[in-house]
């Protein structure tokens, strides 16, 4: 069995029987965390809680132990859980990963394994080894991936956060802070959790998010990237000047400069087709970030697509030069966005 969503896997919590094993993984780790919880609360009876699971870290783990504790009798009757947390399938030895393969061909009666990454994350894509793993759980139970909710759920699970801890937040506050932080819902609990605590209770302010609340380097960038297409060179050094001091990495400050420049080279090219922001968020992965396509496209119509090329083409240079040159970083990163800025504002043919 596999869930592809959240509300497949919470209709099987709710409505059917368990199942012997369970692999849960995904993008958002709050989920992987919060479904692994449900489905204990699932398996096991209060009563029967302190006996009847163990925890155990994959890392400090090995699968001899792991089988012995699925094994172990229970004295107090109910059914047993075990935990596996971060599972590294491509880093066990040759004798481990066969004693692994063998662990999940079948399950004692009466247990239930559940293997969440909850830091680890899981490419079954790519990898053999997490491939046979999603095949055998998949076989004898169920694989859950969790990844991005809609910015429209998460706007909800903010409000309701928020209300649990006797505050209150405007819908428009809720999407500044993801703009700002992010959709990383653990990262977003920890930003709500402080606001609250700093508000007391009442309707939180914008000017408490502006003070507390800790901007993700894309939030930062999306500002750089804003300020080159509106003409502000100096905002646009400044707000540069600010991420270096900060310490963020020449490359990293790039790359998500360039995903910027990538979205608007999208759009343009859909706008082009006579295509929509919904053509280009299904075609492409935006889920739960489909807000950039719907800046891009408010931004789109004042550039050329050859303009738009050239940017993405000066940042691969730009790339090339940091990786490669011994060329001061923070001069490399100034010239480009200097670069940027003339290539879209200059008159006449772009530099």
């Amino acid at each position: 069995m596999r869930f592809e969503d959240e509300q497949s896997l919470l209709r099987h919590i709710k409505e059917e029987p368990c199942l012997p094993v369970y692999l849960l993984y995904g993008q958002q780790s709050y989920l992987v965390r919060l479904y692994a919880k449900k489905l204990r609360e699932k398996v096991l009876s209060p009563a029967s809680a302190d006996w009847n699971f163990t925890r155990f870290e994959a890392s400090r783990t090995g699968i001899d132990e792991l089988s012995d504790a699925l094994e172990s009798v229970c004295f107090s009757g109910g059914t047993r859980c075990v935990q596996l947390t971060d599972l590294e399938a491509d880093k066990l030895s040759a004798a481990e990963w066969s004693k692994l393969k063998e662990r999940l061909s079948a399950f004692p009666q009466d247990t239930v394994l559940i293997i969440s990454q909850q830091n680890i994350p899981v490419d079954a894509k790519k990898s053999a080894r997490w491939k046979a793993v999603s095949k055998a759980v998949e076989s004898l139970g169920a694989v859950a991936v969790l990844d991005k909710r809609s910015r429209r759920d998460t706007v909800r699970f903010l409000t309701a956060l928020c209300q649990k801890s006797g505050c209150a937040i405007a819908p428009a506050l809720c999407e500044e802070l993801i703009d700002r932080c992010g959709d990383d819902m653990l990262v977003l609990t920890q930003e709500v959790q402080k606001l609250c605590a700093y508000q007391g209770e009442g309707e939180i302010a914008a000017a408490a998010l502006e003070k507390l609340s800790i901007r993700q380097l894309d939030a930062n960038v999306f500002d750089l990237a804003r300020r080159i297409l509106g003409k502000n060179l100096s905002g646009a050094l400044e707000n540069l000047q600010e991420l270096l001091d900060m310490g963020s990495e020449p490359v990293a400050v790039l790359g998500a400069l360039n995903a910027s420049f990538i979205d608007l080279y999208r759009c343009k090219t859909a706008r082009e087709q006579g295509l929509s922001a919904a053509d280009v968020t299904g075609a492409f992965s935006y889920k739960g970030r489909e807000f950039r396509v719907k800046n891009a496209m408010r931004d789109v119509d004042r550039f050329t697509r050859r303009q738009l090329a050239r940017c993405i083409s000066l940042l691969a240079e730009t790339d090339y030069q940091l990786k490669s040159s011994r060329t001061d970083p923070q001069i490399l990163m100034q010239e480009a966005v200097v670069r940027l800025f003339l290539t879209l504002h200059r008159q006449g043919e772009a530099v």
